[in-house]
């Protein structure tokens, strides 16, 4: 008796992780299931991960090592941890100074929606430590790959550390869906310019022939556009015939940075600075 053709078939109503699916592999006609098939390509393919700097190569403060609490690498905040960044890539996290539980966390502007996986490849680890996700869907990391699923939407990637630990992290990654795909590492130039949306490091040199008492405006040209207008701060370096000085924000527009520089006297000026402009997430 000959079987059905395909249009002959009744039409499923919905696919489910159990939905079987003709596969020919070379061997003969197979079965497979809708979960075999989506671990298939979430193996082929990746999704876009939603962390900013998941391999920790972005470093604009440019400290060797950051303690206690605050931003670190760029994008990642820290609380009650010590972090050492690696000029090849990874980063080091320990809890060995203080007494309370140990966060190392990235803040997204946005929550995904619905199903998310959160992953992250460690390269050494000691005591507990875990990864977690909004709704407290968690995981003990080991030594690897390590993945944690959730259905609800996420807003953060963090890591606890218990006191007395440390972890090695090689890259972190968050995903919309149900699979873990491929981590790929970023572009460090795209990944710098997203960086500068939260924070932008510029070194400042300007120099003029001043008339004493003479106002002197420059225009800074910023990396890129920050997404909220920062919090300015200054790192005086150098300054000649400089009366007084000072870099404001102006939000019209895109927003912008202003130096404006009085000359103090009638001479060659010179001004260089380091100028901050924080707009991360707190």
């Amino acid at each position: 008796m000959a079987g059905k053709q395909v249009t002959e078939l009744d039409t499923l109503p919905s696919f489910t992780d159990t939905s079987l699916l003709p596969v020919h592999n070379g061997a003969g006609l197979k079965k497979g299931s809708l979960t075999q098939l989506a671990d298939y390509l979430g193996n082929k393919f990746s999704n876009p991960n939603l962390l900013i700097n998941p391999d920790f190569k972005i470093n604009q403060r440019r400290a060797s090592s950051y303690e206690k609490q605050g931003y670190s690498v760029d994008r990642w905040k820290i609380w009650n941890v010590t972090v050492t960044p690696s000029a090849s890539g990874g980063i080091t996290v320990k809890n060995d100074k203080y007494t309370d539980t140990g966060t190392f966390i990235q803040t997204l502007e946005n929550a995904t929606e619905g199903d998310s996986t959160l992953s992250c490849y460690v390269t050494s680890v000691s005591g507990t430590v875990t990864m977690v996700a909004d709704d407290d869907s968690q995981v003990i990391l080991k030594q690897g790959l390590n993945v944690v699923h959730t259905s609800k939407s996420t807003k953060t990637f963090t890591i606890f550390l218990n006191r007395g630990t440390s972890i090695t992290l090689k890259w972190v990654k968050l995903e919309q869906g149900k699979v873990a795909t491929e981590f790929i590492a970023p572009n460090p130039a795209e990944e710098l310019i997203k960086c500068c949306r939260f924070y932008q490091k510029l070194q400042v040199m300007y120099t003029t022939y001043g008339v004493a008492d003479q106002h002197y405006y420059h225009k800074l040209p910023l990396i890129t556009a920050l997404r909220i207008n920062p919090t300015v701060n200054i790192e005086d370096q150098y300054n000649f015939n400089v009366k007084t000085k000072k870099i404001e924000w102006r939000s019209d527009g895109t927003g912008w940075l202003n130096l404006d520089v009085v000359a103090q006297s009638d001479a060659q000026t010179v001004c260089q600075l380091i100028c901050s402009c924080d707009a991360e997430i707190y």
